[in-house]
């Protein structure tokens, strides 16, 4: 499990940590049952605070995504809870931040497409 950190995102590093592992669930990265790292060693492994990892955990166990179990670690519930609404409000969300992000560097539409073509061709 790869997660990066984006200090320089609008968005919460709690956020960012939820919103990698739930894309990891939607794309089958991680499956149902698979163990998580606990908090206190994913806090460890990303350098960040014990409260920011929790917060991220908490949600996805809220939204019925994962089964928290103390320092065991955590499992992964699966998809049967994720939408078809959530998974495009999922999309959407992510791709607005990836083309904001984007338009700060001043990138055209081709060089966008021709990089995503890349890296799906890379990771699917």
């Amino acid at each position: 499990m790869n997660i990066i950190i984006d200090t320089e995102s609008t968005i919460p590093v709690y956020q960012q940590i939820k919103n990698q592992i739930k894309g990891m669930i939607v794309s089958q990265e991680l499956k149902k049952g698979i163990r998580l790292p606990s908090i206190r060693d994913l806090s460890k492994i990303l350098n960040l605070s014990i409260n920011t990892v929790a917060k991220a955990y908490y949600e996805l166990e809220r939204e019925g995504l994962l089964k928290l179990d103390g320092r065991r670690g955590s499992t992964i519930l699966g998809l049967e809870k994720i939408d078809e609404n959530e998974r495009k409000n999922f999309l959407e969300k992510i791709t607005e931040e990836f083309l904001l992000r984007s338009k700060e560097y001043s990138y055209s539409k081709d060089e966008i497409i021709k990089m995503v073509n890349i890296k799906y061709g890379e990771i699917y």
